[in-house]
């Protein structure tokens, strides 16, 4: 099939290029689409990144309580919002089935996270039979509900189910993932990463004493918990070593809640949020990384199941990077299988402590490091693979092209 003659639609909550995991995976797995080839369904009132702005797009409404809404009136205006909300699924699907129609789309990837958005797409699916749909979870729905104490009602469980079943090709955002999802719905699943450009890193300086902890990202319920214990064995070690050692959290400011809890070690410190390219700068300069996942059972199946995007660019930094998450996760497994040192499965401080003496005491061997960390890369996350692996699952190749 010629390059011209590939459409894709790109449904779903967050537009390409969006800042948060989301919107910089589908960014780095679409970049090399041609124009004429990519059309977007997202919400009117995100913007994609720059890069992405001239994709034609159908831009729809999402409801939302009116602004200033007390959170006591919630259940007074639920009626309503359900009510909005089916409008809104009515127009999506009109507007999308017209796109599809007038561009004579042949594929759709969709990734909902909200469950009329899911509702749509699966309507757009039964509409559509000829279409090649891929359906792509980055976020556990399961898990998504049980963190935010969602109710997972037996309609959104049936919609999920039907999507899964009736898609051409499935995607996980983890292997975790996919062989929980392979398992629960007996149907084949591929897996899909934010991926790194393959390239060799300058030779390992010599170890340094670390004397800063970089973590980069937004603070939420997916990792606090992990975060709080962690400044807790900082401290501790700080008090037993005498080393001023810092850890900086680069990404939006915390929220009150988190910050009042944080407030008792001022050896915590932020730094603004940065453009994807100058993060990567920084982190290249980094003393250690952290990267944190929570403990919470509430949240589990996130944790266990999440890949989170800043894992390959972590690798790809070459600097060494304390690992904090459940010893069932993503995380945890890939790096044990990389052979990565700096892992820890507790929330327990004295144990985050410890890790900390360890570290500096026997400091990290740079170079084994690194060509560990570039070995996981180039298994797991090359970008031009992961970005073929997707085209021929939306676009297969059938025998007449390959000869």
């Amino acid at each position: 099939m010629p390059a011209s003659d590939r459409r894709l639609l790109i449904l779903g909550d967050y537009p390409i290029g969006f800042a948060n995991g989301i919107g910089e995976t589908l960014s780095n797995l679409l970049d090399g689409w041609g124009e004429g080839e990519l059309f977007h369904a997202h919400p009117a009132h995100f913007s994609p990144s720059p890069r992405w702005a001239s994709v034609t797009a159908c831009r729809f409404d999402v409801p939302r309580p009116p602004a200033g809404w007390p959170a006591w009136g919630a259940a007074l205006y639920k009626p309503v919002l359900k009510a909005r909300q089916a409008a809104a699924q009515r127009q999506l699907v009109r507007d999308a089935a017209a796109m599809i129609e007038r561009h004579r789309i042949q594929a759709v990837l969709t990734y909902p996270v909200t469950p009329w958005i899911l509702f749509a797409a699966l309507q757009l699916r039964r509409q559509f039979p000829e279409v090649r749909f891929g359906f792509y979870v980055m976020d556990d729905w399961e898990g998504h509900h049980t963190c935010f104490g969602l109710p997972f009602t037996p309609k959104r469980r049936a919609a999920l189910a039907g999507m899964i079943a009736t898609a051409d090709v499935r995607f996980a955002c983890s292997h975790v993932m996919q062989r929980d999802y392979q398992q629960r719905f007996a149907n084949e699943w591929g897996v899909l990463h934010k991926g790194v450009a393959m390239v060799t890193p300058p030779a390992a300086p010599p170890w340094q004493p670390f004397a800063d902890i970089l973590y980069t990202g937004g603070m939420n319920v997916f990792r606090f918990d992990a975060v709080l214990a962690f400044a807790e064995g900082l401290h501790r070690f700080r008090q037993q070593s005498g080393r001023p050692v810092t850890l900086t959290l680069l990404g939006p400011e915390p929220d009150r809640a988190h910050a009042e809890r944080l407030a008792p070690y001022p050896f915590v410190r932020t730094e603004p949020w940065v453009g994807n390219d100058a993060c990567q700068q920084r982190m290249a300069r980094a003393d250690v990384l952290y990267l944190p996942l929570s403990f919470e059972d509430s949240v589990a199946r996130i944790a266990e199941l999440a890949m989170p995007t800043k894992f390959s660019e972590y690798l790809a930094s070459g600097r060494p990077t304390i690992f904090h998450a459940p010893s069932g996760s993503e995380v945890q497994a890939l790096a044990h299988r990389a052979g990565l040192p700096l892992t820890i499965n507790s929330v327990d401080p004295q144990e985050i402590c410890g890790l900390l003496q360890r570290l500096d005491r026997d400091g990290v061997d740079l170079a084994d490091y690194q060509t560990r960390a570039q070995r996981l890369l180039r298994e797991e996350f090359d970008q031009d693979a992961l970005r073929q692996r997707l085209r021929l699952a939306l676009f297969p190749i059938n025998e007449s092209e390959r000869s």
